[in-house]
């Protein structure tokens, strides 16, 4: 392994120093999703029937023990279910703004750190071209052995460099279709419970 990454040339070097910081964003990132995840499915089901009953303050306690976005956007509903309609929905969604985007964090640096390794592997393709010619250029000789070391260079760095770029790309994608989720997750729940306030008024 040490004799591919020194054979791979000084452009090895960021590539290698890259991939850490792709494989720590990963894990971090990743983790962040699983410890977000709701786990009840029936929850907003669950809140609109104990909030029937009048149980808002069991509701809301009982929803400060999740960590998921869907929790903290509808205990934000159920804290301000006595304020105005336009109000509580403000309070909602800038709540679900807020979680949003600490589940989005360092997404961005996942696709943006896949094309700098790719550009990386492309530039140490060329440096090791053009070491192979100027090789072949200052020997006079078309002897594969001097060819070798250049070319090897340029094969290296290229699959280094895709290496960490495939599963930054996969990881991001599979990421931001989960933010999605969510995503509609947390806007489903916000509408259904102010539909819920919405209906309970018009009875009163």
């Amino acid at each position: 392994m040490l004799e591919l990454i020194v054979a791979g040339g000084p452009v090895m070097i960021p590539i290698i120093v890259l991939s850490v910081v792709a494989l720590g964003l990963i894990i971090e990132r990743a983790a962040a999703f699983v410890r977000a995840r709701e786990r009840r499915m029936d929850l907003l089901s669950w809140v609109l029937e104990e909030l029937g009953k009048g149980r808002g303050a069991v509701v809301a306690e009982a929803l400060a023990q999740s960590p998921s976005a869907e929790a903290a956007v509808l205990r934000e509903g159920v804290l301000a279910r006595t304020t105005a309609p336009e109000e509580r929905e403000l309070r909602m969604q800038a709540r679900a703004q807020g979680e949003l985007a600490r589940l989005e964090r360092f997404l961005p640096w996942l696709s943006s750190l896949a094309n700098i390794e790719t550009m990386l592997g492309l530039l140490g393709t060329v440096t090791g071209m053009i070491r192979s010619f100027l090789a072949l250029r200052l020997s006079g000789v078309a002897d594969p052995a001097v060819l070798a070391g250049g070319i090897s260079e340029a094969l290296i760095t290229t699959a280094a460099g895709l290496a960490v770029a495939i599963p930054c790309l996969v990881t991001y994608h599979v990421l931001i279709q989960a933010a999605d989720r969510i995503t509609a997750r947390v806007e489903t729940a916000a509408t259904e419970l102010q539909l819920f306030y919405a209906q309970r008024g018009a009875r009163r």
